[in-house]
């Protein structure tokens, strides 16, 4: 399997849902070395490349059961890795204080990342500015210093005057009532598992 091209083979996904350990490991293979490369060239790291590719598997495990519904699973495993990758590269940005508009929308040697999943990628991020729009003041403004601004929990607790394990519990609870939100607003759960890599 190339990289960009991933054929879709509805027994092995049919298996894997039915919690196929053989069968998974199957399409880990199958796909891995796509994705590896795929990650590696995105995040210019193949140590970081490789826990991302375990880490997509891992969520694709999770939510196995949801395969059924997935009507194209091949993308959809792609797009778990995609995100992952291009979600560290922004992290990775934020926490080095260099982080501007675009500095996620190209690869580790500049090249501009497919613009279809850029779209997407966008989307979900719109999703979840608006679930955490709805948090009671305290959790978003924990939550945005976190996820926006990179800072650690000693440092939040330092910048709100609050103990390190208030801050602890106000973010758990952030993340808890962002993806309550997701779930209320009629996601299913192979959308959330994309979700959930932007939180």
């Amino acid at each position: 399997m190339n990289e960009g091209h991933y054929t879709d083979t509805p027994a092995l996904y049919a298996q894997v849902a039915a919690g196929d350990e053989a069968a998974f490991r199957e399409l880990f293979g199958i796909f891995a070395p796509a994705l590896l490369a795929m990650a590696a060239r995105i995040t210019g790291s193949m140590a970081v490349a490789d826990d991302l590719v375990q880490d997509t598997f891992l969520k694709v495990w999770v939510a196995r059961d949801q395969l059924a519904e997935v009507t194209q699973p091949a993308a959809w495993i792609k797009k778990i890795c995609f995100f992952q990758s291009v979600n560290y590269v922004r992290r990775q940005a934020i926490r080095d204080k260099v982080f501007d508009a675009v500095s996620y929308e190209k690869d580790s040697a500049g090249q501009a990342l497919p613009v279809a999943e850029m779209v997407e990628f966008r989307q979900l991020l719109g999703l979840v500015n608006d679930a955490v729009q709805q948090l009671p003041e305290k959790q978003r403004q924990i939550y945005r210093l976190s996820r926006e601004q990179g800072l650690s929990i000693s440092e939040i607790a330092e910048h709100m005057d609050l103990a390190v394990s208030t801050v602890k519990n106000l973010l758990v609870m952030a993340l808890k009532n962002i993806r309550g939100s997701l779930q209320k607003g009629g996601y299913p759960l192979f959308l959330i598992v994309l979700l959930e890599i932007l939180l």
